[in-house]
């Protein structure tokens, strides 16, 4: 229980971190060896541009789950008290809505890939593994929506406060 819950604190922020690592490390890497041995890693600037991708995708999930995203609430502060919390669950519906269409959307886009067989420039991997990004992070996102709807409407039936 104690590595679920905390799974559910820092999975988004541990995959962040280790693409950002990685990306930190082989771009000074690739610096260096450039500019003081005249050479370079090929391959260094597609792994850092999928680490790139990845950390895109992944950070849809972490703002979901930190409520960071940008709202502009200057209509909703004017609204009674019960209006505010139908258009909050409303609000909720339609960025879960919007998630899953971006999910299947994703998942066809790879169907898609798999069936052309595409394959990276340098490193020659299969893209299919690059097109797992939208899957992962949509993935993340839909699963933190439901969390949310489900945590506030918990915490509102106990007369609490929103997550």
């Amino acid at each position: 229980m104690r590595v679920l819950k905390w799974l559910d604190h820092h999975v988004e922020e541990s995959f962040l971190s280790v693409f950002l690592l990685t990306l930190i490390l082989l771009t000074s890497a690739n610096v260096v060896l450039r500019y003081v041995f005249n050479s370079g890693l090929t391959w260094s600037d597609e792994i850092c541009k999928y680490c790139l991708i990845f950390s895109g995708f992944i950070s849809i999930s972490y703002w979901v789950r930190h409520k960071n995203g940008i709202c502009v609430d200057a209509l909703v502060q004017l609204l009674p008290s019960r209006a505010k919390k139908l258009f909050y669950v409303l609000v909720q519906l339609l960025v879960l809505g919007f998630f899953l269409i971006m999910f299947r959307g994703a998942i066809r886009c790879w169907l898609s890939i798999k069936k052309s067989g595409q394959v990276s420039g340098t490193l020659q991997i299969p893209m299919t593994y690059v097109y797992t990004a939208p899957i992962l992070g949509f993935g993340l996102a839909l699963f933190r929506e439901i969390q949310i709807l489900v945590l506030d409407g918990f915490n509102r039936r106990k007369g609490g406060e929103r997550p």
